[in-house]
């Protein structure tokens, strides 16, 4: 073989070598990209230390939840007691002069004076007898001599110191000497036969006089508006005696 082919093959073999050198190191950039930018599919997990799954919880979970605030009680004032406005007076006496009854009323659970505690008949004056609200009076008597004769029981003061609420009609202070016409008779409870006092059963005279103390209010209307009704005073039993008057009948019997 002449050195001129020798030549030329040594020529196209280095020449070749250039472009397998050239294409080696062009295949080995694709191979070093292909092998960082399209390694693992996978995205690597962050390094956390101590952090725990999330409580499934719509409340606490979640990078957005609030927690909670715990709720302060309210505190309910307590309500004060209601207290009586007039604890002196306990009772309000009610008088219709058209039905002739005395209604003794109790305070209710406001304080007003609604409770019904009894109702009884008694004898007035008519036109004389005054319509209006009176003060009892503390000037009280355990027996009240009238100046024109007879005696009464348990006689309050509510108008003038002159007319009274007292008990039955008798003939001297003396609870065994009841006056019959002036009890139930033609003068007697029940009837237009006072000089303006309100005559009553012993009982509620007495009830009265221990109960209603100085300042207790007394009304006293014309007609029957409230439509207050009473039953007629009991009979007599025993001669001379008032049959409410239990105190002075107990051993008389």
């Amino acid at each position: 073989m002449s050195c001129d082919i020798i030549k030329k093959i040594l020529i196209k073999w280095v020449i070749m070598m250039k472009y397998v050198k050239v294409f080696l190191i062009f295949l080995a950039v694709v191979f070093a990209v292909m092998t960082i930018g399209c390694g693992s599919n996978e995205p690597e997990e962050p390094d956390v230390i101590g952090v725990e799954d999330p409580i499934d919880d719509p409340v606490t979970a979640g990078p957005t939840a609030v927690p909670t605030p715990t709720p302060i009680p309210t505190e309910v004032p307590t309500p004060e007691p209601k207290t009586d406005p007039d604890p002196e007076h306990p009772y309000y006496l009610y008088v219709e002069k058209g039905s002739h009854t005395l209604t003794i009323y109790g305070k209710d659970s406001e304080f007003n004076y609604t409770v019904v505690i009894n109702t009884y008949k008694v004898a007035h004056g008519g036109n004389r007898t005054p319509t209006g609200i009176f003060t009892l009076s503390g000037d009280r008597e355990r027996w009240h001599d009238f100046p024109l004769g007879g005696s009464a029981q348990y006689a309050t003061p509510y108008w003038g110191g002159n007319l009274f609420v007292h008990s039955p009609m008798y003939g001297a202070q003396d609870p065994s000497r009841i006056w019959p016409s002036y009890y139930n008779g033609n003068k007697g409870i029940g009837t237009d036969s006072t000089g303006g006092c309100l005559r009553m059963v012993t009982e509620a005279a007495k009830f009265i006089y221990e109960n209603c103390p100085e300042g207790t209010k007394l009304e006293i209307v014309n007609g029957n508006p409230r439509g207050t009704e009473s039953e007629d005073v009991p009979a007599i039993k025993v001669r001379g005696y008032d049959p409410t008057d239990v105190e002075a009948i107990g051993g008389n019997r």
